[in-house]
């Protein structure tokens, strides 16, 4: 068996049971012996292909939507809502001030 890694893994009953029908079943398919263990393997693979794919389209959309934000930049001629923001603070402080201080 070279070019596998031996790994221990502790199934369920149900688990082992569902693996050995899958083995059984594409054994018959094949027409050949299918251990559990290629059963196992095939199974990773395409979850670790889905998984990869996952992260792949995760990071695609995030190289999208900057670069969507880079765009609304190019085109925003305004204040952005930060700067509303700092705006509302700065005149609710001035308020505050001049309740306190009356500077009128």
């Amino acid at each position: 068996m070279g070019g596998y890694y031996r790994a221990q893994i502790l199934l369920e009953p149900e688990q082992y049971e569902r693996l050995q029908a899958l083995a059984r079943a594409r054994s018959q398919q094949q027409g050949k012996r299918v251990s559990v263990s290629q059963v196992i393997r095939e199974i990773l693979d395409q979850a670790l292909e889905d998984e990869q794919r996952k992260w792949q389209q995760a990071q695609e959309a995030l190289e999208d939507l900057f670069a969507l934000g880079d765009k609304v930049q190019e085109r925003w001629q305004g204040e952005w809502p930060e700067d509303w923001l700092t705006q509302m603070r700065q005149e609710r402080a001035d308020a505050i001030y001049d309740n306190l201080f009356g500077r009128h």
